[in-house]
């Protein structure tokens, strides 16, 4: 039974030499790619086709954890809204062509569009009683540009054309009932202010959404952020009284910014090329 008290012997050198050499050996390195978050795996451009994302976004900082859009866009000086997107799109298919006296010289009708995001938790808006859960502009369409449809009543139902949201917008003064208008503060006799698109109350669980049409003005901005109110009028167009307001960073007002004048630019080159004679036929898409 000798052999026993040998086992015993080499199992006990065998696991102080292992433990030696794992005192002396350096760690294997984690050679793993690192992990990309969702937005960079859907819009970062790392592996073959991928989307662009258009957008100059602004958030608050929970917003970004939670959705896994990158830090960098996170603002703590963000209010009255949880996410903010800015960028310029096409309006539809449409086009004005004929620059230069050549009908084929066309350029694309762009909008510089603000969508808003508010949790309803939180930032209570002033919606009017009765109006549809989600809506847009029905001006927007094709055919309004040939009134095909014509504006008279329905023939059997004796209904009239829908009020466009210009006419009758979703936010409206509690007690009177009074149309409320989106605008820049400090603006006034209809500058700097916002014409709504499209909106939905409840699009995304607890948030609803916004849709505003703005200028896209080249003006450079202050440098102090953008303030947006929520406002009636009286019957001269002077404001009266504010019933909401948002605060947008400086930081994302600059990107916007930037933004706005790189497309800017292709734009100037398109008129340039017309006018010029050096481009006569191109229609920038």
């Amino acid at each position: 039974m000798k052999t026993f008290p040998f086992l015993i012997r080499f199992c006990l050198s065998l696991v102080i030499t292992t433990s030696a050499q794992a005192q002396t050996e350096p760690p294997i390195a984690n050679t793993s790619a690192p992990t990309m978050s969702r937005y960079e795996r859907t819009h970062g451009g790392t592996a073959g086709v991928f989307r662009r994302d258009p957008n100059v976004w602004v958030m608050t900082p929970e917003v970004a954890e939670r959705s896994g859009m990158p830090k960098d866009w996170a603002s703590s000086e963000l209010r009255g809204v949880a996410a903010a997107a800015f960028r310029r799109e096409p309006e539809g298919a449409e086009a004005d062509c004929g620059f230069g006296g050549n009908k084929n010289a066309c350029q694309p009708v762009v909008n510089c569009v603000l969508e808003l995001y508010f949790d309803r938790n939180t930032h209570l808006l002033p919606w009017r009683e009765g109006s549809p859960v989600a809506d847009f502009d029905n001006r927007r369409g094709s055919s309004n540009y040939h009134q095909m449809f014509g504006g008279g009543a329905d023939p059997v139902t004796g209904a009239g054309s829908r009020p466009s949201m210009t006419a009758l917008p979703p936010f409206a003064e509690p007690v009177s009932g009074q149309k409320l208008l989106w605008r820049t503060a400090g603006s006034n006799h209809g500058m700097g202010y916002f014409g709504i698109v499209a909106y939905d109350r409840e699009m995304h669980g607890s948030y609803s959404y916004l849709k505003l049409y703005q200028g896209c003005s080249r003006g450079k901005p202050s440098g102090k952020g953008k303030t947006m109110q929520l406002i009636s009028q009286n019957a001269n167009g002077v404001p009266v009284k504010t019933y909401y307001e948002i605060f947008l960073p400086a930081e994302w007002e600059e990107r916007a910014y930037q933004e706005a004048m790189k497309e800017g630019k292709q734009e100037e080159n398109f008129y340039k090329g017309v006018f010029q004679g050096t481009r006569p036929s191109e229609t920038r898409k």
